[in-house]
């Protein structure tokens, strides 16, 4: 997918005699730091019984790289400590600029409430660390707690299988903070530029590779977790709540044999200057695309033998979704696959492939600082090859693997261990109201534990087949439904927090999003789409697409005051990068595009044709064409003219009991019919 620019790379990347030197990361040499050292990449002398190069760091005197302020604050920050650890004692509701970026480290970003004017009103959302999406029972209840006490009353779950509690004042962010870390949960490392939060399959299955799964994105996480305690220092001064670590993950990240670590450094993988920017790691099985895996720098799926043994991992590498508008050479990007390697050696692995965006990421201009500019500028041959001088061998030729699907998890599921768990929708991962204090009553009546899902849904897990009844009653008391009563539209929906909290939001996202499905809904009914049938839509409200709009069949990019890019071609299993169709389209306006598109859909598509497939087909001149031409579907369906409602106050019941499910009236009760006629058919009236 990338290519390579340029004679030289090209040469380094097919020459196996090229080798790069082994950085010592970004500590100082002599007196002159790494980064205003210039890096040699040298042929193998002749003379030589190696083929390695023994590289040398030449001063470069001539002229000291740019570097971004983020690189300053952290290159003066003692290990992500100062100036934060100052701001965070005075009685300002605020903190400064260098400890607004240090403090993302520590899993927190600093917030105003955009819908407020006058004076802001500053306050803090922090980002919990949950690998593979897991939350001890302790962990779910205090966060609940939380909530109540200190933030905005409600929890978010986002597309990274963490929490986010929105609302939190400066003056409370210890008392949090440390509660967090006491009830076995952490916010280290959520934001910032370092590895984030592990994704993993999150359903609780018992069978070998989605345990392995699991295990390997804990360990990964492990090994690329900061070491140098600023975290502890801050928040429980100094009190270290960590548990054991596998010895297998401690042996690889204290290995230096290729020149990958800062020897004497409190940080041996990150140093002084941590990574270039945020970096995201996936571990999967083959064919559940639960995570979204080529939108990861680093994407790890489990590769097992006939007898369901794991051998090792695929790795695909160079996945991002983050843009910014109208600049072109800012893009999305899909992982492409880099090669395999023995289970034993996945920690060795993933350590070389951030090693060199480590040492290689641009550091000048943060936009562009990604792993994904990296590959796209070098190609993945070049990329590849000097990885593998940080691992130390040859990367084997990539496993073949199944198709990817994408999996919800929702209802109830065996886990294989004779106990269940149950998948429950959450739209935009927003919990509050009845929802917040049902799903607590049962996780703590029941002592269950939970995982986050990287679509914003919550399981429930390890549940006794005697309690089902009793949890599903409750569930649907507090509009927690069955996935046969959720709209399918919702089911793949994402959105992300945008207004009024993030100050990047362009426009609406998580607020906009119910209205907009509803909307959805309302033109599939008018073209004839079955209810049934889904797209799957993601709404973002800027370009960063921290819902992951890019792979979405239907992506919907804030790029003005209620107005959006519109894009088209992701899939439903979330392997195709969308594209985009039209700029700026008024929110008031979106049925003039939508209906046309469905309408298409619907009489021109093949045999269970996705509509991301059939915008692909199609390509986006002639529906453009279509769009501009539309005058209105050639008569509406007659299975839809059917009068519903004698009678106001029927209808209005109706129309109440619709917005539980984020329904309108007219869909509810075709619903209700629909269902009535079939338990008739079957014999059993429900």
């Amino acid at each position: 997918m990338g290519t390579s620019v340029g004679a030289a790379n090209a040469v380094i990347a097919k020459d196996p005699k090229l080798q790069i030197q082994r950085f010592h990361g970004l500590r100082s040499y002599g007196s002159i730091p790494l980064n205003r050292r210039r890096v040699n990449v040298l042929p193998a002398s002749s003379s030589s019984n190696s083929s390695l190069v023994t590289a040398t760091a030449t001063p470069d005197v001539a002229a000291e790289p740019k570097r971004s302020k983020v690189e300053i604050f952290k290159e003066h920050s003692n290990f992500i400590r100062y100036p934060l650890n100052e701001e965070l004692l005075n009685e300002a509701p605020n903190i400064n600029e260098a400890a607004t970026q240090l403090i993302k480290f520590h899993g927190s970003y600093m917030q105003t409430n955009r819908d407020e004017r006058g004076t802001k009103s500053y306050q803090f959302m922090l980002r919990t660390k949950n690998p593979c999406g897991k939350v001890p029972n302790k962990l779910y209840l205090a966060m609940d707690d939380l909530a109540d006490q200190f933030g905005i009353g409600t929890l978010r779950l986002t597309t990274r299988q963490t929490f986010q509690l929105h609302g939190v004042l400066k003056k409370n962010l210890k008392t949090v903070m440390s509660t967090i870390i006491r009830n076995m949960g952490s916010t280290l490392g959520a934001c910032g530029d370092l590895n984030r939060n592990v994704l993993a399959p999150a359903a609780p299955f018992t069978s070998k590779d989605y345990l392995f799964a699991q295990e390997t994105a804990d360990n990964i996480a492990a090994l690329l977790s900061p070491q140098s305690g600023f975290y502890y220092d801050m928040w429980v001064d100094g009190e270290k709540f960590m548990s054991a670590e596998p010895p297998e993950v401690v042996k690889a990240r204290n290995d230096n044999t290729h020149g990958t670590n800062f020897p004497d450094s409190p940080e041996p993988i990150y140093g002084t200057q941590f990574l270039p920017r945020k970096f995201k790691v996936a571990v999967t099985v083959p064919g559940d695309n639960s995570v979204d895996i080529l939108t990861n720098d680093i994407g790890v799926v489990v590769v097992s033998d006939a007898h369901g043994e794991p051998q090792g991992f695929n790795l695909y590498v160079g996945g991002g979704m983050g843009r910014t508008h109208r600049i072109e050479n800012t893009f999305p990007r899909l992982g492409e696959p880099l090669g395999y390697v023995p289970k034993e050696d996945i920690l060795y692995a993933v350590k070389a492939i951030v090693v060199t965006q480590r040492e290689n990421g641009r550091r000048d201009e943060r936009r562009y600082s990604r792993m994904k500019y990296l590959i796209s500028e070098w190609g993945i041959e070049k990329f590849r090859n000097v990885v593998e001088q940080y691992y130390g061998k040859k990367f084997e030729p990539f496993r073949e693997l199944p198709e990817w699907e994408f999996k919800s998890y929702l209802g109830w599921h065996e886990q294989g261990d004779g106990e269940l768990f149950c998948g429950l929708h959450v739209d935009n991962g927003r919990i509050g109201g009845k929802m917040k204090s049902t799903l607590r009553e049962i996780i703590a009546k029941y002592d269950l534990s939970v995982r986050l899902t990287p679509n914003q849904n919550i399981i429930l897990c390890d549940i006794r087949r005697a309690w089902r009844r009793p949890i599903t009653t409750a569930l649907a008391q507090a509009g927690l439904l069955l996935p046969r009563y959720v709209d399918p539209l919702n089911v793949t929906a994402m959105a992300c927090p945008a207004l009024p909290l993030c100050p990047l939001a362009i426009t609406e996202a998580e607020r906009g999003i119910p209205d907009l499905l509803k909307r959805v809904r309302a033109v599939f009914d008018k073209v004839g789409l079955k209810y049934s049938e889904s797209v799957v839509i993601r709404v973002t409200g800027c370009p960063n697409g921290c819902a992951r709009p890019y792979m979405a069949e239907l992506g919907l990019v804030g790029d003005g005051p209620n107005s959006y890019q519109i894009w088209l071609g992701g899939t439903p299993g979330q392997t195709v990068l969308a594209r985009p169709f039209m700029n700026k389209v008024k929110i008031q306006e979106l049925e003039k595009v939508f209906e046309p598109l469905f309408y298409t859909w619907k009489h021109k598509r093949q045999a269970k044709e996705s509509f991301g497939d059939f915008t692909n087909r199609m390509g986006f001149e002639k529906l453009q064409e279509i769009v501009d031409k539309w005058e209105g579907p050639a008569e509406a369906p007659a299975r839809f003219n059917l009068r519903l409602f004698a009678d106001k106050k029927t209808f209005e019941a109706m129309d109440e009991l619709g917005k539980l499910q984020n329904k309108n009236a007219h869909q509810l009760a075709m619903e209700v019919v629909r269902n009535y006629v079939a338990s008739q058919q079957n014999g059993k009236a429900e």
